[in-house]
């Protein structure tokens, strides 16, 4: 197959001699070895290629970085079309490696060389439960859509749509023909709550959506503190009315307990109210998770979440954080002791452990768990994403925040995580493409907003970047975020006066407001005060900020990196190349 005088893949022709891609759009050009990777894909189609074979063929003297495949491949997305969200065309596996979807022709003939690959997951979706009930308990529904989604996850096989994304719909006339669009998935699982004191009824369908045949449907009726058997009931059934299409398998789990109508109540809302993920949202629904396991003490889930808000507490920098997280692992601790395989209990220990404890093996280790019993499991893939990232293997950081842009593809926070990791990895154009997608799902999201600012400055475009910061402007006197941005912006453009203004603004700031001091810190390094950095530094590690692992990777203290001071910080920390003990 004389693949290098050229070829097709869809609607794309490929011209290796002159490093160039052209569709469209129009043409785009490639570098050499990002060809090179590209041809061997081609060659191998349909069949998967891992990142070892591909690394052999490319690089074959082993003179490569970390991250030159992971570039390349982001190279070959671009110049291909693709999206991460939605692969159609090169599609990453993590943990084993890329393949080809598209048939391979020859350019001139026209002709088959490789057909195209199958689908290697299709996807489904948990569409909100419609409250019916004249009662305000909307949480009820909403806890149900929940808990079905998480048990769900757990199907093999079959890429289960998350939270996040499915609560887009929630109130919506959208069909599902613009749901499938929308999200990719070829499975609806819709249905309604009907309740009545402390009875229900639930009514629930499984739904082809590529042919609007209705699978399986069932109607049941059950008393409020039934819930629990009953969402395992009907994640069973719908795994069953698939399995013999797609082989989706769902492992049996230990009979589900039966809670007390209040104690459900305040589990279900606790539930609803640990996807907003702000601190006072959190701080409730931690109050109604005190409450399930005060009065269900051997009920796993109830431990398992409580710790999952503690965590989340400690990592949005609520106060007493370290209170919160000596609480938190103790939960954790209930939670697996009851529960050794409880899915949400792992990936929160793994969490912990990467976050705030520095152990990246044994976060590898929970989180690996936590995916093989939950495999969409959204949470565990974005923290095995940052374990890898700090070990500097971003091919598999990349792989996995493209497994959750799959899982859960209009959540502005995972689009925005995607061009967290891109920053990190120095990608800069490519993350002002992430998180400009991001605010096509959310156009007023201002955290993707203030990074997109960042994005553009470290990308070159400092008129961009101050045009954009400018145009978003401070949210009152006292919008720390901000001016660590603007100082972040201005640093990045090398104007280090400019910064300096809004790191003083932020020193003035935090006389009368709780800054973080990892804030501060990225200000102080972006207005070249290298002492004052590294000083802030000292104290977020001292109040274990869970932004520490990410030090060596952080952009705005490059220039840090030849200090020793800020090197013993890293602890261990796998450290900047160049700066290795």
């Amino acid at each position: 197959m004389k693949l290098e005088a050229g070829f097709r893949i869809g609607d794309r022709e490929v011209f290796p001699l002159e490093g160039r891609i052209a569709g469209p759009g129009g043409s785009l050009r490639i570098e050499p070895k990002a060809m090179a990777v590209l041809i061997d894909l081609a060659r191998h189609a349909p069949a998967l290629r891992t990142r070892e074979e591909i690394v052999q063929v490319v690089w074959p003297r082993g003179f490569v970085t970390d991250d030159a495949l992971t570039r390349c491949i982001g190279q070959l997305r671009k110049a291909l079309g693709d999206d991460a969200r939605a692969p159609a065309c090169l599609e990453t596996i993590p943990r084993r490696g890329y393949r080809l979807l598209q048939e391979v022709r020859e350019a001139a003939s026209g002709q088959v060389l490789q057909q195209p690959a199958e689908p290697t997951t299709e996807s489904l979706i948990v569409l909100p439960f419609q409250n019916l009930s004249a009662a305000a308990e909307d949480y009820v529904a909403d806890g149900l859509t929940e808990l079905l989604i998480l048990r769900l996850a757990g199907l093999k096989n079959i890429r289960t749509i998350s939270r996040t994304t499915a609560m887009q719909f929630k109130g919506t006339a959208t069909s599902l023909g613009e749901i499938a669009t929308k999200t990719g998935v070829s499975w609806v699982v819709e249905g309604s709550v009907l309740q009545h004191a402390d009875r229900m009824q639930v009514v629930v369908q499984l739904i082809d959506a590529r042919t609007d045949a209705h699978v399986w449907a069932a109607d049941y009726v059950r008393d409020l503190q039934e819930l629990l058997p009953l969402q395992n009931e009907i994640a069973m059934r719908v795994a069953s009315a698939i399995r013999l299409q797609l082989g989706a398998e769902l492992d049996p789990v230990r009979p589900a307990p039966v809670l007390a109508p209040q104690v459900m109540r305040d589990y279900l809302h606790g539930r609803q109210l640990i996807s907003q993920r702000t601190v006072s949202i959190l701080s409730d629904a931690r109050c109604r998770f005190e409450a399930v396991t005060a009065a269900a003490p051997d009920y796993a889930a109830g431990w398992a979440s409580l710790a999952e808000c503690e965590m989340l507490l400690a990592h949005y920098s609520a106060p007493r954080p370290e209170r919160l997280l000596a609480d938190c692992e103790g939960h954790i601790d209930r939670a697996l002791t009851l529960h050794p395989d409880l899915g949400i209990g792992l990936s929160t220990r793994g969490a912990v452990r990467f976050f705030f404890n520095g152990d990246w093996d044994g976060a590898a280790a929970d989180l690996e768990r936590a995916l093989n019993l939950l495999p969409s499991y959204t949470m565990a893939m974005l923290s095995m994403a940052n374990v890898c990232a700090v070990q500097r293997d971003f091919a598999e950081a990349t792989a996995w925040i493209e497994q959750a842009l799959l899982v859960d593809p209009l959540d502005v926070g995972v689009n925005m995580n995607h061009g967290d990791h891109l920053i990190l990895q120095r990608r800069y154009e490519e993350a002002v493409s992430a998180l400009r997608r991001g605010l096509e799902i959310a156009p007023g999201h201002r955290p993707s907003q203030l990074r997109s600012c960042w994005a553009l400055a470290l990308d070159g475009q400092a008129t961009a970047a101050t045009a954009l910061l400018a145009s978003i402007g401070p949210a009152g006197d006292a919008d720390l975020q901000w001016h660590e941005f603007a100082a972040l912006v201005a640093g990045a453009a090398g104007d280090a006066r400019t910064a300096s203004a809004h790191y003083q603004t932020l020193q003035h700031l935090a006389a009368g407001h709780s800054v973080p001091a990892w804030m501060m810190a990225r200000a102080a390094a972006a207005a070249a005060k290298v002492d004052s950095a590294i000083a802030w530094l000292e104290t977020a590690a001292r109040q274990r900020s869970s932004s520490m692992p990410f030090l060596f990777l952080t952009p705005a203290f490059d220039a840090l990196h030849a200090h020793a001071r800020f090197l013993d910080l890293g602890g261990s920390l796998p450290r900047p190349p160049g700066c290795e003990a």
